[in-house]
């Protein structure tokens, strides 16, 4: 009879949840499927501790770790082989990061039974310590754009910080985006797009993540136009979900050569859907492009804030 069943079941289905169910991030993706990785190691050094304690057969206690190490890297495998099938990513950083937490996991339970736990468990916190940061780095990373927007606003771009191009997406085939020190109408850098002709939405989007612009009277920026007149369209995101073009804000700004300093105001953003109210309290993205453009466009960005 296979003892502990119950709590198997519960951990079955906590497993089922966290590793297979997809999830969808609205803004700073990247930041979280980055977390997602690293929580692989903390994971599966519980996962591992619970087999151990709980494994279904009984055992001698060396057969015990080797078979609850042994079943969570099988596990750890089998999770990503399963997971494109259920819309979610393999992923060998996934698979690393739990062979890691198992690994400390085995080492802590062989340490408390050695005469010598005392000396091996001071050896295994530093060294499980700094298996975790490194694992954890990634996502601390990727953070510094978002602690750069939550310290910064209600600036929203002035590219002064090289972790603000965390938060500035490209879209488009061909689209680069790079900080430079050209056409700065605030400090020394700004925001250089260039989109290709070819595509159909060429530009760049800025994660807000559920920025609140209440109280604020414009948008504000400035765009400097390296070539000929063009047609730039701008976009604003809300946390409403299956937008259709009359849920958002959308409009066309007229680019001329050379600077152009422009102010939106932000009641008309506010206004502008057709369908409802954009809801100010929590602008997700906004987002710069160009409708199928015929010839290569270059625009620098800088000095983006809320008046």
């Amino acid at each position: 009879m296979i003892r502990h069943a119950k709590q198997w079941a519960v951990v079955g289905g906590l497993c089922v949840a966290a590793f297979l169910i997809p999830f969808r991030f609205e803004t700073d993706a990247l930041f979280y499927i980055q977390l997602m990785n690293a929580a692989h190691l903390p994971a599966f050094f519980a996962l591992t501790l619970f087999a151990h304690a709980y494994w279904p057969w009984k055992v001698a206690a060396c057969r015990r770790r080797l078979y609850a190490a042994g079943g969570m890297a099988a596990l750890s495998a089998a999770i990503e082989i399963i997971q494109p099938l259920t819309g979610r990513s393999e992923s060998i950083t996934d698979f690393l990061n739990g062979a890691t937490g198992i690994l400390i996991a085995m080492v802590l339970l062989a340490a408390r039974e050695s005469p010598r736990r005392t000396l091996y468990l001071c050896l295994l916190v530093p060294l499980a310590a700094a298996c975790t940061a490194v694992a954890f780095l990634p996502a601390w990373k990727e953070s510094a754009g978002m602690r750069w927007r939550s310290a910064n606003f209600p600036m929203l771009g002035d590219f002064e910080n090289e972790d603000e191009l965390r938060l500035w997406i490209g879209s488009g085939d061909g689209t680069t985006v790079e900080r430079v020190r050209e056409h700065a109408s605030h400090g020394e850098w700004s925001l250089r797009v260039t989109t290709n002709a070819g595509t159909v939405w060429p530009g760049v989007r800025l994660l807000n993540a559920k920025q609140d612009w209440r109280g604020r009277t414009a948008l504000a920026f400035d765009i400097w136009n390296d070539g000929p007149a063009f047609t730039l369209a701008i976009r604003v995101d809300d946390d409403f979900r299956h937008q259709a073009r009359e849920d958002r804000y959308n409009s066309d700004l007229a680019i001329g050569p050379g600077w152009n300093h422009i102010a939106i105001p932000v009641a008309e953003i506010g206004s502008r859907p057709k369908n409802r109210r954009l809801n100010l309290a929590a602008i997700q993205t906004t987002v710069f492009y160009v409708n199928e453009p015929k010839t290569t466009h270059a625009f620098y960005i800088d000095h983006m804030r809320l008046e």
